[in-house]
């Protein structure tokens, strides 16, 4: 599945951010919390507000011009954070998850960064995902450390 990066911001095409809102809608509703905020937001919300901070953006993957799954990258002065990891519902178990992380693993090493996913805002799936890939928790298990894809 030819999967690419697409990086969704407040200034992307209202198509794009509405198919944005479609793989939200298929989450679990604590994939829908902001700053520690046990109270998920409505999916339009959630959208509206990571889009509304300009420390935030939204990386997605595209398949045949449709977002199908997307993560929350908060870029900081030594790595980038990511969060909120989400696929659409009618694409997992199809690799796009996969991909995806790789794919925003590769621009965080172009731009010289380290990629880290705090284990404290992820849900089991997610810890499973990237134990399948070959992560390990780093750091007295506060997160994943993603610095290169581990060999197989």
């Amino acid at each position: 599945m030819p999967v690419l990066l697409q990086i969704v911001d407040n200034t992307t095409d209202s198509a794009l951010i509405e198919q944005l809102e479609k793989i939200y809608t298929d989450s679990q509703p604590e994939r829908l919390t902001l700053n520690g905020d046990k109270n998920p937001l409505s999916v339009t919300q959630f959208v509206s507000a990571v889009l509304a901070d300009p420390a935030q953006q939204f990386y997605c993957a595209l398949f045949n011009q449709r977002l199908i799954g997307a993560i929350v990258i908060n870029p900081t002065a030594d790595h980038w954070q990511a969060s909120h990891f989400c696929v659409r519902k009618v694409t997992r178990r199809r690799r796009v998850g996969t991909r995806l992380l790789e794919l925003t693993l590769n621009a965080a090493q172009q731009a010289g960064q380290t990629l880290k996913i705090p284990a404290q805002d992820m849900l089991t799936p997610d810890h499973i995902l990237l134990q399948r890939m070959g992560y390990l928790l780093a750091e007295e298990n506060e997160h994943y450390l993603l610095t290169q894809r581990p060999a197989k």
